[in-house]
């Protein structure tokens, strides 16, 4: 397994991708930065916002099992491991290692 590093830092989502290993780190990125709520008739597919609330000690200990949560919807990505900051701006920046199969075996699983 491959480990790839995403974080919610936006940029512009690439339609014409082919790689299929481009497009699932992009799905997984996707998925960090949706909002619970914000997909139509699926209102639990997204990141729960209400951890932006919580102190950043908190937030850290949820972090983890939101992330596995969110994750279900992108089942070739799995979280390693992740870590919340504070900016100086005030913003929470949030930093995701994943691990996706290598490409033999996303082939032949």
């Amino acid at each position: 397994m491959a480990r790839y590093q995403i974080d919610n830092v936006p940029y512009p989502i690439d339609f014409q991708g082919s790689d299929m290993r481009l497009r699932t780190l992009q799905n997984a990125k996707n998925l960090l930065m949706c909002r619970m709520g914000e997909v139509p008739y699926d209102r639990c597919r997204g990141f729960d916002a209400a951890l932006y609330d919580l102190p950043i000690d908190k937030m850290r200990e949820q972090l983890l099992p939101e992330l596995d949560r969110l994750m279900i919807y992108e089942p070739d990505a799995q979280v390693v491991s992740a870590d919340a900051s504070l900016l100086e701006d005030g913003t929470t920046y949030i930093r995701v290692i994943i691990e996706l199969p290598d490409e033999e075996e996303q082939r032949y699983g």
